[in-house]
C-alpha cells in the first residue's frame, strides 16, 4: 500500500528549518529531518544523539552524519524484541531524543494475507515444516501486523513515551515513493 490520502492528511512536510514544529525545534529531531531531507552538511559526530527506530524494510535509507544515530531496525518499526536496545541507549549511550520511523508501503499491513506466502517460502526456501511455519506465522503476526502505518507509528511513540517519561519521541513517516521524511500530526 503506498502513501494514501488518510496517510498523507496527517504528515507534516518538512522543506525548511521553519515547517519543523516548535517542540521539535533546535533538537536531535530536527537535526535528523534536516540531513535527511535538506542534506544539512555536518562533520561526524562523536556520539549518538538520537535513537531511530525503524523498519528492517531495505528501501529506507537515511541521509546521516556518522555516529550521528543509534539506529534500531525491526519488521514493521516497533521495539517488539528491541525494548532493551532502546533503554540500553537510553540509559547508558545518554539519549534524549528518539525518532520512530513507519514508511509507506509496509509489508506488515494487513499481514495476514501474507501467511500462505510465508509459508510457504519458509518451508520451500528455508527446509521448515509447514506446520512449524504456520506455528510462527501466526504468534508473529500479533506482535507485527498493522492496521495502518500511521496509526502504529503513533501508538509506538505513545507506548516509548510511557516507558521513558523523560525522552522527547517523535513519529515520523519515511516515504519510499520520495525518499523523504515527515512529521506525523497526533491530534
Amino acid at each position: 500500500m503506498s502513501m494514501t490520502e488518510n496517510m498523507t492528511n496527517r504528515l507534516i512536510s518538512i522543506s525548511s528549518e521553519w515547517d519543523i514544529p516548535e517542540v521539535y525545534r533546535k533538537t536531535s529531531i530536527s537535526k535528523l529531518i534536516l540531513y535527511h531531507n535538506l542534506n544539512l552538511p555536518s562533520n561526524r559526530y562523536k556520539r549518538a544523539e538520537i535513537l531511530t527506530l525503524m523498519c528492517m524494510d531495505n528501501r529506507q535509507s537515511l541521509r546521516l552524519p556518522g555516529n550521528f544515530s543509534f539506529i534500531v531496525r525491526n519488521g514493521g518499526g516497533t521495539q517488539n524484541g528491541a525494548s532493551f536496545s532502546i533503554s540500553f541507549a537510553v540509559a547508558v549511550g545518554g539519549i534524549r531524543h528518539i525518532a520512530v520511523i513507519g514508511h509507506s508501503d509496509c509489508m506488515m499491513v494487513n499481514l495476514g494475507s501474507r501467511k500462505a506466502e510465508f509459508i510457504r517460502g519458509l518451508s520451500e526456501g528455508s527446509g521448515w515444516d509447514k506446520a512449524a511455519a504456520e506455528s510462527h506465522f501466526i504468534d508473529s503476526c500479533v506482535l507485527f501486523n498493522k492496521e495502518d502505518v500511521v496509526s502504529s507509528v503513533i501508538a509506538e511513540a505513545e507506548l516509548i513515551r510511557s516507558q521513558h517519561t523523560g525522552i522527547v519521541v517523535a513519529p515520523m513517516l519515511y516515504s519510499v515513493e520520495d525518499d523523504l521524511l515527515y512529521l506525523i500530526e497526533e491530534n
